[in-house]
């Protein structure tokens, strides 16, 4: 058993648990950090679409905020090509803040055990 060592202002040193929770805590933090690495290899084949127009235009994006495909209703064709320019802005911007979304809940599921706050690791 180690031996209680008591420091200026009655503080005691050594022999507390309190070595041994910080390492749990260590440990917790590299696995998590194991598994946010993990999950940023999964990002790139994790898929999120949206639409803009009312369904006139169509964005599928990867979570590593990669765009997978734009596609365009064959009725905006004879639009305007600022309308059409506008609206594909505004559907890869949507399809931009899915990805946000899901990245955020995929990775409170890692730091969720933690209980820390997103974007520390």
């Amino acid at each position: 058993m180690a031996k209680k060592l008591r420091g200026l202002g009655g503080r005691n040193y050594g022999g507390s648990k309190k070595g041994a929770n910080m390492n749990d805590l260590l440990k917790q933090a590299q696995k998590a950090q194991e598994e946010m690495d993990n999950l940023e290899d999964t990002f790139k084949n994790m898929e999120v679409s949206a639409s803009a127009g009312g369904g006139a235009i169509s964005v599928v994006a990867t979570c590593d905020y990669r765009i997978k495909s734009i596609e365009v209703d064959q009725e905006l064709k004879e639009e305007d090509f600022e309308v059409v320019q506008d609206l594909i802005i505004a559907g890869v911007n949507e399809a931009l803040s899915e990805v946000t979304k899901k990245r955020d809940e995929e990775m409170s599921k890692v730091t969720g055990a933690l209980n820390l706050p997103n974007n520390i690791l």
